[in-house]
């Protein structure tokens, strides 16, 4: 007999009040895409302002996100995974490379990250993590962060 515990067989047992894990290391919880399309994956979100339990794509610039949108392809009014806390892939702004170590937040385009070696107090409302890796700039990019809100 195994003692090792399917991933699939953990989160069904363990997780309580409607919060998951991904096999990435992230904290999820579901929520209503009301992002206006299907979702798309490393989108960061808000708290939806019009429809209860509904995430929106988060503003340029905002000071509230709450999440990163887990999966693609999830019909807008649908329930769709958002990934809260831990371990998440993040879309970093077309053309913004990813370096490892680097702070993380909400950048000038809607829903898209942009990172700097050290924010600036303004800017730090913003946040949304810490970077686990490097990529190169380019159109699309995810990019793996540790999450955590201000």
């Amino acid at each position: 007999m195994s003692s090792s515990v399917s991933y699939e067989l953990y989160n069904t047992k363990m997780t309580t009040g409607g919060s998951w894990f991904t096999p990435e290391g992230g904290s999820y919880e579901t929520f209503i895409n009301k992002t206006g399309a299907n979702s798309i994956k490393g989108t960061i979100v808000v708290a939806s302002t019009t429809t209860d339990n509904a995430v929106g794509i988060a503003p340029a610039e905002t000071k509230m996100p709450i999440g990163v949108i887990y999966e693609n392809g999830i019909a807008d009014g649908s329930s769709v995974k958002v990934v809260t806390y831990g371990k998440a892939d993040v879309l970093l702004k077309n053309g913004q490379a990813a370096t490892n170590g680097y702070w993380c937040a909400v950048s000038d385009v809607n829903g898209r990250m942009y990172q700097e070696s050290e924010p600036n107090t303004v800017e730090h409302y913003r946040e949304i993590g810490h970077s686990l890796e490097s990529k190169s700039s380019g159109t699309d990019v995810l990019a793996r962060v540790q999450l955590h809100f201000n």
